[in-house]
């Protein structure tokens, strides 16, 4: 699960006009919006870029079940 959609909506993007600022394919937006497609750190960090944002924010690191999770 990623939060590219929300991020792109909330700037008022299209995946073409995305595409247009991060260089990567308006087909490859559509495959990560869609969950087919998990992107390179290299493709994370431009539309970071983009949308101004962490690449953190838009691709949250993923908790494997079964992983304990413990706050301090």
């Amino acid at each position: 699960m990623n939060n590219l959609r929300a991020f792109r909506v909330k700037k008022l993007m299209t995946q073409k006009d995305l595409a247009k600022a991060s260089g990567v394919s308006q087909v490859t937006i559509s495959f990560i919006e869609n969950g087919l497609s998990e992107p390179m750190d290299l493709t994370k960090q431009k539309l970071a870029r983009a949308l101004k944002v962490e690449p953190e924010k838009l691709f949250p690191p993923k908790i494997k079940k079964g992983t304990k999770v413990t706050s301090f």
